[in-house]
């Protein structure tokens, strides 16, 4: 069953304002924790491994790196803000002008490909390839209906451990079917991820301040 997330994008998301709910709390959604930062020892990617590319940016804004196509970081950019950088990793100028480093969150579907994308990723940022960026961590968005089949599930633990923090965000059948999302009807379980993750992306914008 295909998940088009990063497909089925509707202007009128762009109108919608993301709500506070006051029963989302950091006890309520699950957010699996990992490597604060980068690590000795770890090796860089090789262009024949999937390294992932760059793109110069001064933005002061959150960035969602899908590390595969289709992960779905457009339908994130639209629904809770930030810039939509596609398999391209934020870096900052060589200036005069001092940049703070770019917070980033990687985005990818939970599946095999996905997963296998993300702990790719997650090297690369390990070996301190990407000193420009501030990386949040991982995204994962499900791709089909119904409980995360077991091999997913260790596979997501695994990957998890080595970004800071990990949101799986829910299976959303409305997005599937009509391309776009409704906050007020959105189903609880996905709606409290996504706050959650909101509120995570705002707490990392406002901690940084133009230099």
């Amino acid at each position: 069953m295909d998940n088009r997330w990063a497909e089925l994008v509707s202007p009128s998301t762009q109108e919608q304002t993301r709500p506070i709910f006051e029963d989302v709390t950091e006890e309520t959604v699950t957010v699996l924790r990992g490597a604060s930062g980068p690590q000795r020892g770890v090796t860089g990617l090789s262009e024949d491994e999937g390294r992932l590319g760059r793109f110069l940016t001064t933005a002061h804004d959150v960035f969602w790196l899908g590390v595969h196509g289709g992960a779905g970081e457009s339908v994130l950019a639209e629904l809770l803000g930030g810039v939509a950088c596609h398999h391209r990793w934020p870096a900052r100028p060589d200036e005069e002008i001092q940049h703070a480093p770019a917070p980033v969150f990687l985005v990818a579907r939970q599946n095999k490909r996905g997963l296998d994308a993300a702990r790719l990723a997650a090297r690369d940022w390990a070996a301190g390839a990407h000193p420009d960026v501030d990386l949040q961590g991982l995204v994962l968005v499900a791709d089909a209906p119904g409980r995360t089949p077991k091999s997913l599930a260790a596979a997501t633990r695994v990957v998890s451990g080595g970004v800071p923090s990990t949101w799986v965000v829910p299976w959303i059948e409305e997005l599937r079917l009509t391309g776009t999302v409704d906050w007020a009807s959105m189903a609880r379980e996905p709606r409290k991820v996504l706050t959650a993750l909101g509120e995570a992306a705002d707490e990392a914008l406002s901690e940084r301040t133009p230099q």
